[in-house]
């Protein structure tokens, strides 16, 4: 049954996040520390953020910043792989490193009895990790195997020819994971300064939510962190803005073994620190977020033309593509694609409903809630925002944001930002179509 969505009118104003008195300060090392309390559990959600990610490899030596994170608990100077894990699951902790695009983040999720013991283990993982050879070649093992595992989903694998055509070659380009010809590239003498400069204190926020004064936990995480001495790493060098590969639209297709085609339509879009990211979000819940949005509804549900469709926009510190995807049949292409574009059209020349645009703002900002349900999901956000210059107020800051964005500025964005497209597809074998 459908609800009533006159009767549930501006739900978006409703929703809104507990104001939490986060505390911001900058160590004398360089370490950004952001705390916040939060008296109803004992759990405490650490995540350190460090400056250095795949953005900053080269490109023969993609996969690096990945390598260096999930060796981390492989081993430091100290203490060998097994008696990491023994110290840190006997507390009930979890611990977590991986690589992104614009940064790299350590997640630690412990209770406030054992805070000060699982802090320094995981400290002592980034000041000491050896980078063993024995471990480096098992590893990169394990990624390559990764790699083929994601390859071998048809739309990951469409995914990745989108991204190396869209992005040329900017690093944005290549997976997080790396790729299978640059793995062999990456040795341990890479390894070893990459980590001292990832984890230097002046490249590293770290955010935290959980705990009271009572029990000490600012003060322990405070004095943890600013024992770590400075290491005068020299400052981060980005590489050229990304910008499109393609100066108009453009269409790759590849073959591979499949019975259905894997289409992804992407726009360039803004980056996260633009104001217009917050309609371009609006803009793709509405297009494809759900099965309530206009692509499923319309080319799903009404004309049966593809198994599934949807959009999908992750504003990065670059150059961020708005992307819709479908998995249709060979002969459903075309009217797949048209039908997407009509979409698109229609949102740069129709004003959309009052009704309908509350209903994706009500369904964008109880999505976000919802993520920062855990004290994990809260420190994420405050880091997050704090790592791209919006500071980590913009948090709180961003339902209220969403709920404002008016009809005229959904119109404005997609007249903006849907331009020029790249559309990538795999299809079957020509033989077999």
């Amino acid at each position: 049954m459908r609800r009533n969505w006159r009767n549930m009118a501006h739900n978006s104003d409703r929703i809104r996040l507990p104001k939490r008195n986060v505390s911001r300060e900058v160590l004398p090392n360089g370490t950004t520390f952001l705390y916040a309390p939060n008296p109803y559990n004992q759990i405490v959600a650490i995540r350190i953020y460090s400056r250095l990610a795949s953005l900053h490899e080269k490109a023969e030596k993609a996969g690096m910043a990945n390598l260096c994170m999930r060796l981390l608990s492989a081993g430091t100077e100290k203490h060998g792989e097994e008696e990491i894990a023994e110290n840190l699951e006997r507390n009930g902790a979890h611990f977590k490193a991986e690589a992104g695009k614009d940064w790299s983040n350590v997640d630690l999720l412990t209770t406030t009895y054992f805070l000060r013991d699982d802090l320094q283990t995981v400290i002592e993982l980034l000041d000491c990790p050896t980078f063993l050879e024995e471990k480096l070649t098992r590893e990169r093992e394990l990624v390559r195997m990764s790699i083929l595992e994601q390859e071998d989903s048809r739309m990951t694998f469409t995914m990745r020819i989108f991204s190396r055509n869209f992005f040329g070659s900017h690093p944005y380009a290549w997976p997080n994971l790396g790729l299978i010809e640059t793995l062999d590239n990456i040795q341990r003498d890479d390894l070893t300064p990459f980590a001292h400069a990832a984890f230097d204190p002046s490249n590293l926020v770290v955010s935290v939510v959980g705990g009271t004064e009572k029990n000490d936990v600012q003060k322990i995480i405070r004095e943890c962190l600013a024992a770590r001495p400075s290491r005068n790493s020299k400052s981060v060098t980005l590489p050229p803005a990304a910008t499109p590969a393609f100066d108009a639209n453009k269409e790759v297709l590849v073959h591979r073994d499949s019975e259905a085609e894997y289409l992804v339509l992407g726009y360039p879009g803004p980056k996260i620190t633009e104001t217009s990211s917050v309609a371009l979000r609006l803009v793709s819940a509405l297009l494809g977020g759900s099965m309530d949005s206009r692509l499923f509804r319309e080319i799903r549900d009404k004309r049966g033309l593809c198994y599934q469709i949807g959009s999908g926009y992750s504003p990065q510190m670059d150059l961020s593509p708005l992307l819709i995807y479908a998995v249709t049949s060979p002969a459903n292409r075309a009217e797949t694609v048209s039908c997407s574009e009509a979409e698109i059209e229609r949102l740069k020349e129709e004003s959309i409903e009052e009704e309908e645009l509350d209903r994706v703002k009500t369904f964008a900002c109880g999505s976000y809630v919802m993520a920062m349900e855990t004290n994990m999901g809260q420190a994420s956000r405050y880091g997050t925002y704090e790592m791209a210059g919006l500071g980590w107020d913009y948090a709180n800051q961003l339902p209220d944001q969403i709920s404002a964005v008016s009809a005229v500025d959904i119109a404005h964005a997609a007249q903006q930002f849907f331009t020029m497209r790249l559309l990538t597809i795999t299809a079957p074998p020509e033989k077999s179509l």
